[in-house]
C-alpha cells in the first residue's frame, strides 16, 4: 500500500477551516478540478473537469476531531484507498490541514498525491483571501 501526507498551515481558525473541509458538498470550493458535487447519506459522486465521475464512501466525519475521511469507490481501478482530512487547530487564528492517503495500486499515489498538493495549495488561498 502507498501511503502519502501532506500538510499546510492556514492563517484561519480550525473551526472557520473545517466550516468548509468538514462539509462534505463543499469540495467544489477549494479542490482544483472539481466541478460538480452530490452527496446522498454517506455516498458522494463528484464530476471532474473532464467529464469523469468519482464514486466515494463518506467514511468518517467528526466534528469533535475535525477529521473527514472517504473512500474511492469508482471507477478508477482501486482495490484500497482512504483519504483522511484532519484540521488541526494551531492557535487561535491559525491551523494545520493534514491530508493522508492510503491507495493500491501504488500507481495511483502519483497522481493522488499531486491533486492533493494543488488542493491544498488552493483551500489555503481560498481560505486566507477571506
Amino acid at each position: 500500500m502507498a501511503t502519502m501526507r501532506q500538510s499546510v498551515f492556514v492563517e484561519r481558525s480550525a473551526d472557520a477551516v473545517w466550516a468548509l473541509v468538514g462539509d462534505p458538498a463543499s469540495v467544489t470550493a477549494w479542490f482544483p478540478q472539481m466541478v460538480a458535487v452530490q452527496v446522498e447519506g454517506n455516498q458522494r459522486s463528484i464530476t471532474l473537469a473532464s467529464g469523469m465521475t468519482l464514486l466515494e464512501e463518506i467514511v468518517t466525519r467528526r466534528d469533535d476531531l475535525r477529521r473527514f475521511q472517504y473512500r474511492l469507490t469508482g471507477p478508477l481501478p482501486v482495490e484500497s484507498h482512504l483519504g483522511t482530512i484532519d484540521v488541526i487547530p494551531d492557535g487561535q487564528a491559525r491551523c494545520v490541514v493534514v491530508y493522508s492517503t492510503d491507495v493500491i495500486p501504488h500507481a495511483l499515489a502519483y497522481v493522488l498525491d499531486g491533486a492533493v498538493g494543488d488542493a491544498l495549495a488552493n483551500l489555503k488561498a481560498f481560505m486566507e483571501a477571506g
